[in-house]
């Protein structure tokens, strides 16, 4: 199993509180999860990406959307923004027999934002 989250989880930004909650949620249950889960050879982790590009920031903010993109890049130590394929990439190994050692844990894929 794989749950997605947000390295927001793990961070503390003001006026985030409930959404860096229900992520941090969704780490504790995949934890437990995996602890339950692990005498039945289920493994259980979670994927924490950070910005990603997708087309919602687009949609809700049209043409501004690229500086606000250019911006986060701007922060983000490898200055690129993640994309749908980094995430899926991660999610697919980590559901095959490489990751077959790998069970309760976060990986946080957000191109080195929250070092």
């Amino acid at each position: 199993m794989v749950f997605l989250s947000s390295n927001v989880a793990s961070t503390n930004h003001p006026q985030s509180s409930i959404y860096q909650a229900s992520k941090a949620a969704i780490n504790s249950i995949a934890k437990t999860a995996a602890a339950e889960l692990a005498n039945r050879k289920i493994r259980v982790n979670t994927v924490s990406p950070g910005p990603t590009k997708t087309n919602v920031l687009d949609k809700s903010y049209g043409e501004a959307a690229q500086g606000i993109w250019q911006n986060l890049a701007d922060v983000i130590p490898l200055k690129k923004i993640g994309t749908p394929e980094d995430v899926a990439k991660m999610v697919v190994y980590l559901s095959n027999e490489n990751a077959s050692y790998i069970t309760g844990s976060d990986f946080v894929i957000d191109g080195g934002m929250n070092l």
